[in-house]
């Protein structure tokens, strides 16, 4: 009987075969092929921290001088960054469907791949974390989580498109950072009982924070924004009233300083850290206005505005603190406002 070599393969090739196999399988099972599609996709949305922080920084300051529920603070932040990130992968997906090639087979190709299904699942599993962990907190916190989920939708979905309108993208990423800070402060009061009016006063700083922060980058785009018929600050109103535009909005915030200071009786340390501050505004927006044609500057000018964001809640918080701190020493007990 003639034996072919063709049915009976070489056993120790077939070995190898199979273990490669079996390794690949395993691999599979233990680090799927989209952990690694999602944390890319995560990456590139690095900067939804600001809301976290808005959401930290907020979440202290309500609290004052008491000693915050750690829990309660970790979940409030990590609902404020899933909500956000989400938010910006469902503005990604509905990218999807304005591609520049606007051809519909390629859109349907997109639809398929690894990439846009890692997105769909991630985005709708964030979306969901997030409001069951703001409501394990309060009410109040679930409530403003979805406010948060309805303003991404308002935002990105075709039928709305506010991005595209003028003036309503810059609103409503203003109005995100204000619910994001609204979840802090809820939280907070979840656990303390104790309304802030300062926290509200943060609140309205991080809303005003995008009317900088926003105009400035759309001063890089501005040639982009012209040739796609997209109306937004710079060219409505023009580059120098733009600037004129942030520095009131950075003298407003100085002004909502002063008011926490003799209404709502923050330290003056906190006076003085917060006008030091809005110096600091005043200053890059004034440096960047002399050089906004060079977009590494406008860059580089952005990112240090956001950490000044940053330090404006540290100077509130730090002026409740001291607040609380002298009146404990003076009456042994802190404050209620």
């Amino acid at each position: 009987m003639e034996i072919n070599v063709t049915d009976y393969p070489n056993k120790a090739i077939g070995e190898k075969g199979s273990t490669r196999s079996t390794k690949k399988e395993l691999s599979s099972l233990l680090f799927p092929h989209w952990i690694p599609v999602l944390f890319s996709i995560i990456k590139s949305r690095m900067l939804v921290y600001v809301f976290a922080v808005i959401t930290f920084g907020t979440f202290l300051i309500t609290a004052g001088a008491n000693i915050p529920d750690l829990f309660t603070l970790i979940a409030a932040t990590a609902a404020s960054y899933l909500v956000a990130l989400a938010t910006y992968l469902y503005n990604d997906l509905t990218d999807y469907t304005v591609d520049k090639i606007n051809q519909r087979e390629i859109i349907h190709d997109q639809k398929k791949s690894l990439q846009y299904q890692t997105t769909l699942y991630s985005m709708i599993g964030f979306f969901a974390i997030s409001i069951l962990l703001s409501f394990s907190i309060s009410i109040a916190t679930g409530v403003s989580s979805l406010i948060f989920a309805g303003l991404a939708i308002a935002y990105s979905h075709p039928r709305t498109h506010l991005k595209d309108r003028f003036i309503t993208k810059t609103v409503v990423t203003g109005a995100g950072a204000f619910v994001a800070s609204v979840m802090g402060m809820t939280a907070a009061v979840a656990e303390t009982d104790v309304f802030s009016n300062i926290a509200l006063m943060s609140s309205v700083i991080a809303f005003l924070f995008y009317f900088i922060l926003g105009p400035l980058g759309d001063i890089g785009d501005i040639r982009g924004d012209r040739q796609g018929g997209r109306k937004t600050i710079p060219i409505v109103i023009g580059i120098k009233r733009t600037f004129l535009l942030m520095d009131g909005i950075v003298v407003f915030i100085g002004v909502i300083f002063a008011v926490s200071y003799f209404v709502f009786g923050m330290h003056v340390i906190g006076l003085v850290l917060g006008l030091t501050v809005c110096s600091v505004f005043l200053f890059q927006i004034n440096d960047v206005s002399k050089h906004y044609k060079v977009k590494s500057k406008l860059k580089k000018t952005r990112t240090t505005l956001r950490y000044s964001v940053f330090a404006t809640l540290i100077a509130m918080w730090m002026g409740v603190v001291l607040r609380d701190i002298v009146v404990w020493f003076e009456y042994g007990v802190i404050p209620l406002e």
